[in-house]
């Protein structure tokens, strides 16, 4: 089964750490970038319910709660994650794999 992990940052050098570590071990991401109020790369909600499955997860990479995540209604019912950004620029991969291992 393919793992998925939706993924809500602030930056689009977060989203490429995260895919680099992601396509290393076999989980897709799927993301969109949230700065100064405004989405970019808005996902949609049925790609956000396609992609959480009991197989897969949200990560909120975000500075800031996840309460102020724009149309945060999106995400109602999914299992989620919260990460500050410097733990991924530090190390993607173990942010990923640990969260998979919360998965299984």
């Amino acid at each position: 089964m393919n793992k998925i992990i939706v993924v809500v940052a602030n930056n689009n050098e977060c989203i490429e750490s995260l895919k680099k570590a992601g396509d290393s071990i076999g989980v897709e991401i799927k993301s969109e970038i949230q700065s100064d109020g405004k989405i970019i790369n808005e996902l949609s909600i049925n790609d956000i319910k396609e992609s959480t499955s009991p197989s897969t997860a949200v990560l909120f990479a975000i500075d800031g709660d996840v309460e102020e995540v724009e149309k945060i209604e999106r995400f109602i019912d999914c299992e989620y994650y919260e990460v500050e950004e410097q733990f991924i620029k530090n190390d993607a991969k173990s942010v990923l794999q640990e969260i998979l291992s919360d998965l299984n």
